[in-house]
């Protein structure tokens, strides 16, 4: 009689502790009982008496078969988990693409290992920050309805400052919570934190202040509610700390970034207004012919602060007298012109000349502060990295994937000069979950041609990587750039390359670049031209006089030819 053994006889050993190298613990299992059942009277089968024990393991081809499965929906069948089956294409792009992350990680020089990591999880405080949004609408709404008269003592506004209050006190309890106390005072958004500490301070006393109110009536507490309501005005600046105000900010960091520039126009400005000021004063000033017209323009030059004010207020389009009349018009009727001609030319010195130039350095400046990349410390700059390299990768696999469709179709029978239409003829399917990318396919030398690479740049989700990536907006020219030797067709290595290149604006170092290497490719060319003109000097002192001769005739005397 036959004893058939199960494969289920060998099983992994349950380890307490989670195994962090090294490989795995195997034993075999010890002798169970077993009972005989017969089977058509003819054989019986020995099988454990104890139940089936269930491990978290798979079979080896199982899972081979389930990494190079194509079909996405077939892998969500087998992990039904959002969890799981995230973790299965991390995975599966880690062992079946190492060689496609390993090109990105080197082209946009991060760790593999951060490049293989299954991206990060979205941060809990991004769900708070429609309730904050709609806290700062509604703060500044209710102070806008409490400046009026007709609605500043409606009863209800406590209730608001209190939710208010309330809205303010979980956000920092939620804050703190998640990243800890440390990172909540110590962190990189340490100053958004102590403002919201100060903004809750504000709130608790607006609170306490409107119940001593109401108790005591004293005006005392009304004048210092009144205060601290302004105060709270102060809030609206939470805004900027939004994610979704990106443009605010940027706006905010060119202000910030060019403050330095606009007191350097402040001082430049005061120097000037200073020495013309200076000048009318001593000349307009002591005039007593004007001192004894009725215009009262003595008033307007009898110091030099007011000679300054009255001087900035013509520069800017406000030069009248105390009664309304051009001040412009009167001095030039009454003095003429000794005074239209330094007017006009310190008119032009101001207006025309120091407004614009400061205008124009402060529009630069305040331009190149809020482009400035936001990565200022290396935790910011890697984590950048890293989202670029992820960027690219995505980008990768969207081309990878219209190329598989293509090859297939072309396998299929369709050739490729007889497709009238290619919209018509391929409809490719570029989501995340259809992009299939495997180091098979980089063996199978990916070739993006023209025509494929127009394709898919229409498709809204690579739109959106390119966007991600800081492309430029004529996506349609693309390939004429990155296709550097003409071949008519991108490789992999080129196509992230170029785009990679091609990415965020114009820098100085690009320029550097193409003429180092202009300059190198030069100094090469000369040398190979030193080196053959040596070679055929060499060579024609090997030959006989006659041919020597005749070579050198037809050369030009003493080799001037070569």
């Amino acid at each position: 009689m036959k004893r058939i053994t199960s494969d289920r006889h060998t099983k992994p050993k349950r380890n307490s502790k989670v195994l962090t190298s090294g490989p795995p613990d195997w034993n075999w299992p010890r002798p169970q009982p077993s009972r005989r059942m017969s089977q058509m009277g003819r054989a019986s089968v020995s099988v454990p008496s104890e139940p089936d024990r269930r491990f978290n393991v798979v079979p080896f081809r199982a899972l081979v078969q389930a990494f190079h499965m194509e079909e996405s929906e077939v892998a969500k069948r087998i992990f039904p988990s959002p969890r799981v089956f995230a973790q299965f294409q991390a995975v599966k792009e880690i062992l079946l693409a190492g060689d496609a992350n390993r090109l990105v990680a080197e082209l946009t020089f991060v760790r593999i290992n951060d490049l293989a990591a299954p991206p990060d999880k979205i941060d809990v405080l991004l769900y708070l920050e429609p309730v904050v949004a709609l806290t700062i609408l509604g703060n500044g709404v209710m102070i806008g309805f409490q400046s009026s008269d007709d609605y500043q003592n409606w009863p209800g506004w406590f209730w608001f400052e209190v939710g208010f209050a309330l809205v303010l006190i979980l956000e920092c309890c939620l804050r703190n919570f998640v990243g800890g106390c440390r990172n909540y005072f110590c962190g990189v958004e340490r100053i958004w934190n102590w403002c919201d500490i100060g903004f809750i301070g504000t709130a608790l006393t607006d609170i306490l202040l409107e119940l001593l109110r109401v108790d005591s009536g004293a005006m005392f507490f009304t004048t210092l509610l009144r205060f601290v309501r302004l105060v709270r005005l102060t809030r609206i600046v939470k805004v900027f700390r939004l994610h979704w105000m990106k443009e605010l900010r940027l706006m905010l960091k060119g202000l910030v970034g060019s403050m330095q520039t606009l007191l350097m126009a402040f001082v430049l400005l005061f120097v000037v207004l200073y020495v013309l000021a200076g000048l009318a004063t001593y000349t307009l000033g002591r005039d007593d012919v004007l001192e004894a017209k009725d215009y009262e323009l003595h008033a307007l030059f009898e110091n030099l602060p007011v000679s300054m004010f009255t001087a900035f207020r013509c520069f800017t389009g406000q030069c009248e007298t105390i009664d309304g009349a051009p001040l412009a018009a009167v001095l030039g009727k009454e003095i003429g012109l000794p005074f239209v001609i330094p007017y006009i030319c310190s008119y032009m010195l101001v207006s025309m000349g120091i407004f614009n130039v400061i205008l124009a350095v402060y529009v630069d400046i305040t331009m190149r502060a809020a482009k400035e990349n936001e990565a200022t410390t290396a935790e910011q700059h890697a984590r950048e990295s890293v989202r670029i390299a992820r960027t690219t990768r995505e980008l990768l696999k969207r081309f990878a994937a219209a190329n598989k469709i293509f090859r297939d179709r072309e396998a299929e029978g369709l050739e490729a000069s007889s497709r009238p239409s290619v919209r018509s003829r391929f409809d490719l399917d570029l989501s995340p979950q259809s992009a299939h990318f495997t180091d098979q396919a980089m063996q199978d030398e990916i070739e993006i041609t023209k025509e494929l690479f127009l394709l898919v740049v229409q498709d809204p989700s690579v739109q959106g990587l390119m966007d991600d990536l800081d492309l430029p907006a004529d996506r349609a020219n693309l390939f004429e750039v990155i296709d550097a030797d003409q071949s008519g067709t991108l490789h992999v290595s080129e196509l992230v390359q170029g785009l990679l290149k091609v990415r965020g604006d114009l820098k100085k170092s690009d320029a550097v670049a193409g003429l180092l290497a202009t300059q190198s490719l030069q100094q090469m060319v000369s040398d190979m031209r030193e080196e053959m003109r040596s070679f055929l000097q060499d060579v024609i002192q090997k030959l006989p006089d006659s041919p020597r001769n005749t070579i050198w005739e037809r050369n030009g005397v003493e080799g001037h030819a070569l």
